[in-house]
């Protein structure tokens, strides 16, 4: 848009008497100066629209576009200093100065400014509820020194999304959905709503672990209107020494073969209720083996893991002890222990050592401790010759190894199908092929993390090794029958 406004400097009566001999020169600087501009709202920087702009010193004002856009020419009698001061209702000023030169069209700074003032309020019925805002994610059970109050704030807004204002006010409830039962309550019970359409409910949480919900309802023209319930989860308390558990990933690990091969301690805290404790439980760790990690802080679930690392001292017997601990709400020691077993290298014994048709073998597959092998160990064996086979242990994946009835050397199971094995070369009915059974070699194969074994029987030559690793085989005659082959390191 364009505005032609033209200032007079001279007044009327001055006008009268332009012909009159003043002794004035006509100045040659004076004709039009456009000007043009916008005025925006500094906080959004949207567009102002039908702002006004009051152009100082000639007092004459002009209304902006829709777009907060404004143009206009202005004659002036010489070059002079303009000021631009641009306002509208529910706004304070602002203001700028140029320079206007006659022939000249200047591009005014952009005027920018703020709102004054709280607008008036307006809103319909509440059409839905929504929370606003929450505390805490989780508070903790009574006593357990965590946060046990949370405030929730909810929110009735109208049709438009606006909060509902005082003349709209209506009475929210509040109530439990699931809730773990261990005397958590909320309070107040019922709360009107303010000029912003707020509600505030504080829930206190009880003795039990768990999850609750929160609702919060309103009735509105007689429809009720509801929140989806919003849920808080209590965390349990203090470590109680029947709900503390530990125990390793692997109850057997290489840790004999090498320094540095690692294996997670897990421990689970529960409080006297049987809930996970608090975040953030402390749980410290010992061993008489190796080295563990000192602490660690538990999860939601009360969860924790250390890692025990093999390292000096090694225990004598294979049997390593870690010992875990926290306090209860008395200030009493919480702990439990559980046992390792730091396998080595195989030590493999069969008997007899010849391959022979028709006979029984016995074998034996441990550590120099006499410990069994870590778990996922193969042991297999295999017959080879004319129209043979082997028959019983002849492929066995070991489990881990378990403790029985305590945590020493003597509480390690072993035993058959664990560290002791047997087996038969016999005549194959099944495979189709000619001539007698004849028995030429038994391979015995044992590999897993503990290091690996070849054993071959021969029908004349006895007792050999094809493959180790990790070492070099040693072959030990215990008696006329009987061989032990294990890796040297």
């Amino acid at each position: 848009m364009r505005y032609h406004h033209f200032a007079l400097l001279i007044g009327v009566l001055g006008l009268i008497t332009a012909g009159c001999d003043l002794g004035a020169e006509d100045d040659d600087t004076s004709g039009v100066v456009s000007l043009s501009g916008q005025v925006l709202d500094v906080e959004t920087n949207n567009p102002v629209p039908a702002a006004f702009v009051r152009v100082l010193p000639f007092d004459l004002l002009f209304e902006a576009d829709a777009e907060g856009n404004y143009g206009f020419d202005l004659e002036v009698d010489s070059t002079m200093e303009l000021r631009l001061v641009a306002t509208r209702n529910g706004y304070g000023d602002a203001s700028t100065e140029v320079l206007a030169m006659a022939g000249r069209q200047i591009k005014v700074p952009t005027l920018r400014i703020h709102k004054s003032g709280a607008e008036e309020l307006e809103s319909g019925s509440a059409s839905n509820i929504l929370l606003l805002d929450q505390s805490s994610q989780s508070i903790g059970v009574k006593e357990s020194g965590s946060s046990e109050v949370a405030t929730l704030t909810f929110q009735l807004a109208d049709s438009l999304g606006r909060p509902v204002i005082l003349d709209n006010a209506a009475d929210v409830s509040f109530s439990l959905g699931v809730q773990p039962g261990g005397g958590e309550f909320i309070y107040p019970t019922s709360s009107r709503t303010d000029n912003n359409g707020r509600a505030t409910v504080n829930l206190s949480s009880g003795s039990l672990a768990g999850v609750v919900q929160v609702v919060a309802s309103t009735t509105v023209g007689g429809e009720e209107i509801r929140s989806l319930p919003v849920s808080i989860a209590i965390h349990g308390g203090h470590p109680d020494q029947t709900h503390f558990s530990l125990g390793p990933e692997k109850f057997n690990f290489p840790g004999l073969r090498h320094f540095g091969i690692e294996n997670p301690i897990s421990v689970i805290v529960g409080d006297e209720h049987g809930n996970p404790v608090k975040p953030g439980t402390a749980v410290y760790f010992t061993t008489d083996g190796g080295i563990v990690e000192g602490s660690v802080l538990t999860d939601d679930q009360g969860r924790g893991s250390a890692t025990l690392i093999s390292a000096n001292p090694l225990p004598s017997d294979g049997i390593g002890v870690i010992t875990a601990s926290t306090a209860d709400k008395n200030q009493q020691t919480v702990s439990s222990r559980t046992a390792v077993v730091f396998s080595g290298v195989p030590y493999v014994t069969v008997s007899p050592s010849t391959a022979m048709l028709g006979q029984t073998y016995t074998l034996t597959v441990q550590d120099q401790n006499g410990n069994p092998l870590v778990g996922g160990t193969q042991i297999s064996v295999r017959v080879e010759g004319t129209k043979v086979k082997a028959v019983g242990n002849t492929s066995v994946l070991l489990d881990d190894t378990a403790f029985i009835g305590g945590l020493t050397y003597d509480h390690v199971l072993r035993g058959f199908g664990i560290t002791e094995f047997s087996f038969r070369a016999v005549e194959d009915l099944i495979l189709d092929e000619e001539g007698d059974p004849t028995v030429e070699t038994i391979t015995i194969l044992v590999s897993g993390p503990n290091g690996s074994l070849e054993i071959v029987l021969g029908a004349s030559a006895g007792l050999q090794t094809r493959m180790i690793s990790n070492g070099e085989a040693v072959i030990e005659r215990l008696d006329s029958e009987t061989s032990r082959v294990h890796v040297q390191l």
